[in-house]
């Protein structure tokens, strides 16, 4: 089991629902899918439980301070976590992270510094910096911050509580997520299979599993993905042996199903995630239409963060709400209902049945 977190520290993070996806099951032919909803964790993102672990450990160590790098989704757990274990912090951040990310770190007033790129080099000065100030280095990493990660097992363990899943998909972009989740399934006793659901752009772990490329990491990518940009995963290797002991496989996965699958999820279940979480309900449809799965199989979506990180996609001017006139609004709503009702009849607005 996971250690337990400092009664200073914890905001009461980890044990988030198994929700049914029982609409997308029944359309996809499945015996059942599941959703494993991290994004309601504090701060909308499964890197709470690492945080809470990580300044439980700094507090612990008597550490001055604690430092990381981050996409966005990190950098807004350690600091909500570090404010509560009285720590400051510094957050080395990717300059093109999307800006409702960056702008959920601000209001912790911990130290914002930005990079064109953050790789295995920038990683390693980081933990040199940590060590000379004194400070926890709390990348989200087994590479990096091996005891921290374990507040991850958490999500395993509970999925593996539920007992239902047969297979657990997870997006991935260094691989942490990933090890820590396995880890947890086994520590419950749970043989479910791992998938690692990679964009098909960045997809290091994915291609080494199907045994493409010797080992999980290249030299280009060309993903929009945000959080899954990592070229050379901290923890590739550990990632493809968990996937590998699992009895598990690869999921490359295009940016476009992403986006279309984090829309699908929305519009048939009520359920509003970031495209890093979507990319894994789209590997799940993709071994649906592949015959990889079927009746008999129930696998689980971990949905690592809320829609609420990364907007772009919805504020484009084409996405405002039509400008309309007092009397038009009757008309505007018959049309609406016209098509609701078509909807129900059996074809969606996205154009399947």
């Amino acid at each position: 089991m996971t250690d337990p977190v400092d009664a200073r520290v914890t905001m009461g993070e980890g044990r988030t629902p198994m929700v049914a996806l029982s609409v997308l099951a029944e359309r996809w032919g499945l015996g059942g899918l599941w959703a494993k909803a991290e994004y309601l964790n504090p701060t909308g993102s499964y890197k709470d439980r690492i945080a809470a672990a990580s300044m439980t450990l700094a507090l612990r160590e008597g550490r001055r301070g604690w430092i990381a790098t981050s996409s966005g989704n990190g950098g807004a757990a350690m600091s909500a976590y570090g404010v509560r274990a009285g720590l400051p912090g510094v957050l080395l951040v990717l300059a093109d992270a999307p800006a409702e990310k960056l702008a959920s770190i601000a209001p912790y007033g911990v130290l914002q510094l930005s990079m064109d790129r953050i790789g295995p080099d920038v990683m390693a000065h980081l933990g040199q910096v940590a060590g000379a100030e004194g400070m926890l280095l709390t990348i989200t990493a087994h590479a990096h911050n091996p005891r921290g990660m374990r507040g991850a097992d958490g999500i395993g363990e509970e999925i593996a509580d539920h007992g239902r899943a047969t297979h657990v998909y997870v997006p991935t972009g260094g691989g942490g997520l990933l090890v820590a989740t396995a880890r947890g399934l086994r520590t419950g006793g749970h043989d479910a299979a791992v998938v690692v659901a990679q964009p098909a752009g960045c997809a290091p772990i994915a291609r080494a599993v199907a045994g493409e490329i010797p080992e999980p990491r290249i030299d280009e990518w060309s993903t929009k993905i945000s959080g899954l940009q990592l070229p050379v995963p901290p923890d590739g290797a550990l990632a493809l042996d968990a996937v590998t002991a699992s009895g598990g496989w690869g999921a490359a996965v295009r940016d476009e199903d992403a986006w279309s699958a984090q829309d699908l999820l929305a519009r048939t279940e009520g359920i509003f995630v970031e495209p890093a979480s979507a990319l894994a309900l789209a590997a799940v449809r993709q071994d649906v239409d592949a015959g990889r799965l079927g009746r008999q199989d129930e696998p689980c979506v971990v949905l690592t963060g809320h829609g609420l990180k990364d907007l772009g996609r919805f504020t484009a001017p084409d996405r405002r709400p039509t400008p309309t006139a007092l009397d038009e609004i009757g008309g505007r709503v018959r049309d609406w209902l016209g098509r609701d009702l078509m909807e129900h009849d059996g074809t969606r607005r996205d154009g399947t049945r």
